[in-house]
This record gives structure tokens, C-alpha cells and sequence, in this order.
């Protein structure tokens, strides 16, 4: 037998294991074993890498239905900052899908907070959340109409108990809207639950 058939047979050869590794792979979800924490590093890894700035908080992980992966919950904020910020829980199954997530609930988008409308006992639990409520007031909407979408910055705060003008309330979100175009901020008060406008004003920066 000469080189060329030898050559020619091991290359076929290869194809044939290459071929039977992928067929397995694909049909039994053989992957290669990870650790947890290099799961958890590589699913964040990706999503930052897609999406510089996004703020990501791993809320639960166990073992996968699949064998040799990892269930990764986990909550990310787009444009945390943005007067809309984007607000998402997601779940993977890695190795076994990759980076391919599922969204297991989507909070708030495109300045709407899902399940929210007409619902009085909606609890308000996170920031992302509340700056979104915040969007839909006329005092919002004219400092974003003066200085610009982009040129808004919002953050927002819990307050268990607060006074305002001199009446308490307890368990209120504070929103605050600030510019580096303008000369004063814009502050809003919301209620936890039903997300209702206690208290709204101007200060100067």
C-alpha cells in the first residue's frame, strides 16, 4: 500500500470520528464538563461582552435537567441609567445551549412596565422598574422634551419611611432626573405598591 492510500485512508478515517463526535454531541448533548463558577463567568462574560454597561446579578444556579450543565438564572438591566431602562430575567442552560438564554421575564421595556396597566397592587421592587413608571408623567416627558433623551440621566432610591413637606410616607421610590444641560434636576416621588406620583418638584443642580 502506497503513502498516497495510507494518507487518504487516515484522512477518512478522521472524518468518520469527527463526524460520529458531532452526531453525538448534537443528538446526546455530550459536552465537556464545566464547573459552576465557569459557567456562571462565561454566560456573564458573554451577555457583557454583547452589551457593555449592562448590569447583571446572577439571582439562582443548580444543576441542569441536562446532565453536565448548570441552570443559570439571572437578572440584567439595559441602559440602567436611561429614563427607560430595559429590565430582563434570563435563563440558560449551559454547556448544554450554549449562550442561548431564555427570557423568563421581561419587567420593563421600551419605557412600558409589563403588568403594570391598571394593576393598583402592582409592587414596584426594583429601581429599573421605577424610572420606567416615572417616564409616563407630563413632568418627565418636558425634561426629556427640553434637554433629550440621551441627555437625561435618571436613578432612583427606596425610602422604608420619608417626609415630604412635611407629611411621612412610608415605602416610596424616589426618581431623580438630572442633565448635564440643565440647571436643575427633577425629582419624583412613587408609591411601592401602584406606583402613584406623591410628590413632584424641581432643584436647582
Amino acid at each position: 500500500m502506497d503513502l498516497l492510500t495510507k494518507s487518504i485512508i487516515a484522512v477518512v478515517v478522521i472524518v468518520i470520528i469527527i463526524a460520529l463526535l458531532y452526531y453525538l454531541i448534537v443528538r446526546f448533548g455530550i459536552t465537556t464538563q464545566v464547573s459552576e463558577a465557569e459557567a456562571i463567568t462565561l454566560v456573564t462574560s458573554d451577555i457583557k461582552n454583547a452589551h457593555p454597561g449592562a448590569v447583571i446579578n446572577i439571582t439562582n444556579v443548580s444543576p441542569s435537567q441536562y446532565p453536565g450543565s448548570w441552570h443559570i438564572i439571572m437578572s440584567v438591566i439595559y441602559n440602567a441609567t436611561s429614563p427607560c431602562p430595559s429590565f430582563y430575567a434570563y435563563s440558560f442552560d449551559y454547556p448544554k445551549f450554549g449562550f442561548v438564554y431564555r427570557v423568563e421575564n421581561n419587567y420593563t421595556s421600551d419605557c412600558i412596565v409589563y403588568g403594570f396597566l391598571n394593576n393598583t397592587n402592582y409592587i414596584i421592587a426594583s429601581y429599573p422598574v421605577a424610572i420606567a413608571r416615572v417616564y409616563s408623567f407630563q413632568a418627565a416627558q418636558k425634561y426629556i422634551k427640553n434637554f433629550g433623551y440621551s441627555n437625561v440621566s435618571a436613578s432612583a432610591s427606596f425610602f422604608a419611611n420619608v417626609s415630604i413637606f412635611g407629611k411621612n410616607y412610608t415605602n416610596i421610590w424616589r426618581v431623580l432626573y438630572t442633565s448635564h444641560r440643565a440647571n436643575y434636576s427633577e425629582q419624583f416621588y412613587i408609591t411601592q405598591v401602584g406606583g402613584r406620583l406623591v410628590a413632584n418638584y424641581s432643584i436647582p443642580s
